[in-house]
């Protein structure tokens, strides 16, 4: 039985298991290595966050993407205020976890099953692990939304961003996005620029960050005392959510879920500005109908100018991921014992759920500990917390960390 196992392989995943090795807790790490990065991003995809705010934890910070693109020679990364490609983020995954965490089972985790003592995983190649416990650090790929206005399309008219890492594909097609973040916005440009005949669709007018908001920007000593730059932008408020997790953990939970998902509405970056606005038509609007139309799609939008319909061969929607523990396949045995709110699970100051020995991190940990967890910047505290949580209870020593919730918070809640 291995103390601990690890479920996801991303920045979070390999943050913890670096932590795990280094606090010589025993662990066993499942999934591909920056899979989500290598296999569902489009080439030339660029990270929204600050270079300098996406590094992946090693203990003591060893190794920050920074120290990775100058060993290398690279000029993208670097310094702080510049991008970098979601291809360069997934090399740097791999080299982390060469030196920091070691092996990594590739088998996909099909079931968790929980036991007397631990839980036993179940994976696609047949064996069985016992674990006493379980970090949940999968990402996204399992939390993708889709609108349920075009459960009418076949499966090859319609998709979800995070289905694509080449466009190639694309060119010379009629390509509608849905979608107003930088998500959608890069997406159209990237598929504008291979060729195809691309058309936003918003429900909202398309809003860009202010370029006082973006940290290439060149700002005076004054302009960076009246808003501090921080691992998710500038600004007093911003620090808060950044570097205060522990503190954010102790709000009323419907604040806590609110300000996790809530902030940072959709908007596109001000760099990539000039690759969408008055290149790409943008309709705004409702969507009242789609139907199938040959081989492709008819979406009738309402629009403040009257009804417009939009005719595609294919539908992205970059419409982002929902915080619903109850979309883990992996987890249908027992998503009915996690104790959730709005699908978002519980956890107390360790990380745990209301599962005894069942963690989660990363994006399903926002609720609790903010919108850092959102972000690869999170992953820092992440690791420190769980790991130091998991090594003391490896230790036989008393669990003192409490649920973050209030009696009456849970009266509220979903089971």
């Amino acid at each position: 039985m291995v103390e601990v196992a690890v479920i996801g392989a991303g920045p979070y995943g390999l943050s913890i298991a670096a932590h795990l090795r280094h606090l010589r807790v025993p662990f066993r790490v499942f999934g591909k290595p920056m899979g989500m990065w290598r296999d569902h991003m489009p080439r030339g995809l660029m990270l929204n966050s600050d270079a300098s705010a996406s590094s992946i934890a090693a203990p003591g910070d060893g190794f920050p993407l920074e120290r990775f693109c100058r060993e290398g020679g690279r000029t993208d990364g670097l310094p702080t205020g510049s991008r970098v490609r979601g291809d360069v983020m997934a090399e740097y995954g791999q080299e982390f976890q060469r030196r920091y965490v070691g092996e990594v089972d590739e088998a996909r985790v099909l079931d968790v099953a929980r036991l007397r003592r631990g839980f036993r995983l179940t994976l696609e190649s047949g064996e069985q692990v016992l674990a006493r416990k379980i970090v949940v650090a999968t990402g996204l790929l399992s939390l993708r939304h889709v609108p349920e206005s075009l459960a009418s399309l076949a499966p090859g008219v319609v998709s979800h961003s995070s289905a694509h890492s080449d466009l190639s594909g694309f060119g010379g097609r009629r390509v509608t996005v849905m979608g107003a973040g930088q998500s959608a916005c890069e997406l159209a440009a990237l598929l504008n620029e291979q060729g195809a005949e691309v058309t936003m669709l918003t429900r909202r007018p398309l809003k860009w960050h202010e370029p006082e908001d973006d940290p290439s920007v060149r700002r005076n000593a004054w302009q960076r005392a009246r808003r501090p730059n921080t691992g998710l932008g500038p600004g007093w408020r911003n620090w808060f959510w950044s570097e205060m997790p522990h503190q954010f953990s102790h709000l009323p939970q419907s604040t806590r879920h609110a300000k996790a998902y809530g902030l940072f509405a959709p908007a596109g970056s001000g760099w990539i500005r000039h690759r969408v606005d008055g290149v790409i038509p943008i309709r705004t609007g409702a969507l009242r109908g789609v139907r199938m139309h040959g081989d492709g799609a008819r979406l009738l939008v309402e629009t403040a100018e009257g009804s417009v319909e939009l005719s595609a061969d294919h539908v992205i929607a970059a419409t982002g991921y929902r915080p619903e523990v109850g979309r883990l396949p992996f987890l249908e045995g027992i998503a009915g014992d996690i104790r959730t709110v709005r699908g978002a699970p519980l956890l107390d100051r360790g990380f745990e759920s209301s599962v005894p020995g069942l963690h989660f991190a990363g994006f399903l940990g926002a609720s609790t500990f903010g919108p850092s967890m959102r972000f690869v910047y999170g992953a820092r505290f992440a690791a420190q917390r769980l790991s130091q949580h998991l090594s003391r209870l490896g230790d036989g020593r008393r669990r003192t960390a409490r649920v973050a919730v209030t009696q009456s918070e849970q009266a509220r809640v979903t089971v």
